[in-house]
């Protein structure tokens, strides 16, 4: 395998350079993945996970993950799971020692990604016996621990920019992404529905529910002949009767109670549209590839928002939260160009 590409682009050691050079990808035979996070960040890497198959295909794979964030792990894709625990059962927090012993459990890889970039994931890495290390530039000390790095741009999206990690390997990636999941949740039995979730990680990138309700309302009597579902969450704040409340009238509106995850993904992939805030559920649309709105404030959509046909986002410059008639008017186009042709 050799290393190619422009200064400034990616980083590489001495060290991975003569480490690659007699290499081919049917030589490395052990894989870590450090992805230390939710469901959405999971789905995010299933393209990943899949083109890493391709490229190394006498590889075994295990994924890094902690222990209060095993929601959803794509366990279809790789070999074993390594686990790390930022708390206790009880709710405190681990000490270092309990993580230092956990990240020594890793079996020594030929090669380790961290595709998570926190304190937790580096002590993996710095603990790691791997003989290649690959990683993320953020910092110049960042350069000490990883052998080879890649940029992270904030105006790709994710699933395609951890792919670059491979591509710096000299792997032909491909593009739409692939994500894996028609096998598991196939669209056999579509419905003209619109599912809308008012959740997300964090309150400040919620959506006002007023704003959720105008939004509903709208699109229920623009598309009588649709079903527009309230989607509920685990969370105790994700019931949304606030937001139910105003629209329970209507008929072609309801609330839709908790389900299982696998329940979850099988209801979106027969689904015609998801609306959402920047959050886990909409990243599971993306990965069952139906079509999807995004509403985003705060933060630039571009780093989660895959440029297809299917998929919008709906953001103004000032980065404060949209109008409903800009996601109304938005929905509806697309609804209208996907279906309505």
């Amino acid at each position: 395998m050799k290393l190619n590409f422009r200064r400034g682009s990616a980083f590489a050691s001495k060290k991975a350079k003569e480490y690659l050079k007699d290499k081919k990808p049917e030589d490395i035979k052990n894989i870590t993945v450090i992805r230390h996070a939710a469901i959405g960040d999971f789905m995010n890497i299933r393209p990943f996970l899949i083109e890493m198959r391709k490229f190394f295909p006498n590889a075994k794979i295990t994924l890094s993950v902690v222990k209060h964030y095993m929601y959803g792990i794509p366990e279809d894709l790789i070999d074993n799971i390594h686990v790390v625990s930022r708390y206790r059962d009880d709710g405190s927090k681990t000490s270092f020692f309990e993580r230092v012993n956990e990240a020594k459990k890793l079996t020594p890889p030929d090669i380790i990604f961290d595709l998570t970039d926190s304190t937790l994931s580096l002590l993996v890495v710095a603990l790691s016996k791997a003989k290649l290390k690959i990683g993320y530039p953020y910092r110049a000390i960042r350069r000490a621990f990883f052998d080879v790095a890649t940029l992270r741009s904030d105006f790709v999206v994710e699933a395609l920019s951890v792919e670059h990690m491979l591509n710096v390997l000299g792997a032909k990636t491909e593009y739409p992404l692939r994500y894996g999941l028609e096998k598991f949740y196939p669209k056999d039995n579509v419905q003209k529905r619109v599912v809308y979730f008012a959740g997300a990680s964090a309150k400040s990138k919620c959506w006002a529910p007023e704003r959720f309700t105008s939004l509903i309302a709208k699109m229920a009597q623009k598309f009588p002949e649709y079903e527009h579902v309230i989607l509920q969450g685990i969370g105790e704040d994700e019931k949304f009767f606030e937001i139910y409340e105003h629209l329970k009238d209507k008929d072609n509106v309801r609330l839709q109670e908790v389900l299982p995850i696998e329940e979850v993904m099988q209801f979106l992939a027969n689904s015609r549209c998801l609306v959402s805030n920047d959050t886990g559920v909409r990243n599971m649309g993306i990965a069952l590839e139906i079509p999807t709105v995004g509403i985003f404030f705060e933060i630039p959509p571009f780093r989660y928002w895959p440029r297809e046909e299917k998929h919008e986002c709906v953001f103004n410059i000032e980065y404060t939260q949209p109008e409903v008639d800009d996601v109304f008017a938005t929905t509806s186009g697309l609804i209208e160009k996907l279906y309505e042709k």
